[in-house]
């Protein structure tokens, strides 16, 4: 009995384990996406054709227009009748055009909030070099 309890939470723990990335194909290259603790960050177009994952698929070399969504939390402006702050989910598509992907290298887009405002970064995921700047495409309401 104790035996199958143990199998079962055993089983159980390893089912909320994320699987590994498989192994880079060496002619294609790796976007991963980060961001700090309460944001969320997704995938959300490639050259102008929406992502149906959270992560974008391994690119080939070359030139690409990468586009995610930043969710982040800002405070609100005071306007509860009681005198508290209210604080709300800030939603922008972020797009970064980099001209030289190259095949079986890792790339970071790391995004963060500056106030109300989102910033973004290609970075190289061995050096942690800025590659290039992120431009707000939109932030509001529907994004």
């Amino acid at each position: 009995m104790k035996r199958l309890l143990l199998l079962v939470l055993a089983s159980a723990v390893s089912a909320c384990a994320a699987p590994p990335p498989a192994p880079l194909d060496a002619s294609l290259a790796r976007v991963s996406l980060e961001t700090e603790a309460g944001n969320r960050l997704h995938a959300e177009r490639l050259d102008g054709e929406p992502v149906r994952s959270l992560q974008f698929p391994d690119l080939p070399a070359g030139a690409h227009r990468l586009e995610v969504r930043f969710m982040f939390e800002v405070a609100g402006g005071g306007g509860e009748a009681n005198g508290g702050f209210n604080s709300g989910e800030r939603r922008c598509i972020l797009a970064i055009d980099y001209p030289d992907f190259q095949a079986g290298k890792r790339y970071r887009i790391h995004a963060s909030r500056r106030g109300w405002r989102p910033a973004g970064w290609l970075l190289d995921a061995d050096t942690a070099s800025k590659l290039a700047s992120a431009e707000e495409v939109r932030c509001g309401p529907g994004v």
